[in-house]
């Protein structure tokens, strides 16, 4: 394992506290960007963070220590083969490990120099002294084949600050630059400039006029601009930077998009690179649900529009309270919908390090599946009394079909032979025999309809 050089973004305090101190919940925060090589490879830059409060400290003469490892994997997808997995160390060395002076976050920083293909990046960070606190992040990446006639651009990095730099030992250096990386992407607060780099190449070989403009622009998730600068691009280097800033303190919370364009007004000629960040303006008076409300402005319900939510809600009837029933028919605004159902789901998380609601993900996918099979005339799957039992305890593990029996109408016994022990649910069409609509009849499980008589029912 490889120890690297990292950076501690506040300034820390010290003091005196006992010697291991239990950590918040273990979060890391990843990015990564893509600049230009040569025409055939790229740089991949991989930033990752975690905060100090996070960690586990022992202590160490006058002094706690904690150390953070990031495992890197990389994997070509073409080739089906891991290409890199190492293991990078990063310590923390404080004073004092009270909640009020564990103030600081570490950021690293590994870059790699790959040929174009398409590859699969892991990150997996833990707490080298609570072995169970991880997490992790997959990014699959393309890395482009540039072509030496055409003007292009890298990816953009967001960042919490540049600064003109030689200190070409720094992690962060490039460019005549210390560029300071932002892997969770989240501004506001303390944090109030929102810096971007990008970098630009070979203009001359096709932007050779004196119409050329680079453009930035912040836009809400509804798409309106909520700010725009642009300038004449007077650079006609075969490769050059771009690097600037937009304040953020102006911004409400949530999500937002930065834009950067390379425009010819003249041809129409564009290249466009966007990026997702996070606006957190009240963080410093509620500092302890800043990480819900990031997950939250960084889960998908964000941008879901009002029927999109109205849908879910009306799906998940069979495993919502009364009470969050009569709470969601009160809700006015759609932002309020949009909170509601992530706090249902990350109150049902069963994986909580993970970005996912897992048990989200197959409530739904046994939703997909049950209007495939269960569909009776008009009636949606789900909504059917296979597909009820179907989503709430997964496929049978048998199912025992009856079908054009003599004086007896259709039926059928699943059995759950995990579930409760060993259950069954048995299924029949109670009305005309061969319609295809399917009632529960009978259930083994518990506070479903039960009736021992179910056979005899049955009989024509």
């Amino acid at each position: 394992m490889k120890y690297i050089k990292f950076i501690l973004l506040l300034t820390l305090i010290t003091g005196i506290t006992p010697s291991l101190r239990s950590a918040d919940k273990f979060i890391m925060d990843s990015d990564l960007s893509v600049f230009k090589y040569s025409d055939s490879k790229s740089v991949v830059e991989i930033y990752f963070s975690y905060t100090q409060r996070c960690l586990i400290y022992q202590n160490s003469g006058n002094e706690f220590i904690a150390t953070v490892n990031t495992q890197v994997i990389i994997k070509d997808i073409n080739e089906g083969k891991e290409l890199f997995n190492q293991t990078f160390g990063m310590n923390s060395q404080v004073s004092d490990t009270s909640r009020a002076k564990l103030l600081s976050k570490l950021i690293g920083q590994q870059n790699f120099t790959l040929p174009s293909g398409s590859y699969k990046i892991i990150l997996i960070g833990y707490d080298k002294n609570s072995i169970s606190s991880s997490d992790t992040s997959n990014f699959e990446l393309i890395i482009p084949q540039y072509e030496p006639e055409k003007t292009d651009m890298s990816s953009l990095q967001l960042s919490t600050g540049i600064e003109k730099s030689s200190d070409k030992n720094s992690i962060f250096y490039k460019n005549g630059l210390e560029v300071t990386p932002n892997p969770n992407l989240l501004f506001g607060g303390n944090l109030n400039r929102i810096f971007y780099y990008i970098e630009v190449y070979n203009i001359e070989k096709e932007f050779n006029s004196d119409s050329i403009f680079f453009i930035t622009q912040l836009i809400d998730l509804s798409g309106n601009i909520v700010e725009s600068n642009q300038k004449k691009e007077m650079s006609r280097k075969s490769a050059f930077v771009e690097y600037g800033f937009h304040a953020a303190d102006s911004l409400q919370t949530g999500s937002y998009i930065f834009r950067v364009m390379l425009v010819n007004i003249l041809s129409g000629s564009k290249i466009v690179r966007e990026k997702k960040f996070y606006i957190y303006n009240a963080f410093q008076n509620q500092e302890t649900d800043l990480a819900d409300d990031l997950g939250y402005m960084q889960s998908e319900f964000i941008n879901k529009s009002e029927e999109f939510l109205d849908n879910e809600f009306e799906k998940i009837i069979y495993i919502r309270s009364k009470k969050e029933t009569d709470e969601y028919k009160k809700l006015t605004t759609v932002e309020d919908k949009r909170k509601f159902l992530y706090t249902f789901w990350k109150k049902k998380d069963t994986s909580p390090l993970t970005p996912k609601f897992e048990m989200r993900d197959e409530y739904f996918k046994r939703v997909s599946e049950a209007n495939k099979k269960f569909k009776q005339g008009f009636t949606d799957g789900w909504k059917s009394d296979r597909g009820r039992i179907y989503i709430l305890y997964g496929p049978p593990d048998d199912i025992d079909r009856h079908f054009m029996e003599a004086n007896v109408k259709n039926y059928e016994i699943w059995t759950f032979e995990y579930v409760e022990g060993g259950t069954e649910a048995i299924f029949a069409e109670t009305s005309t025999s061969g319609e295809g609509t399917y009632f529960l009849v009978h259930s083994t499980l518990r506070n479903e309809y039960q009736d021992p008589n179910w056979y005899a029912k049955l009989k024509k």
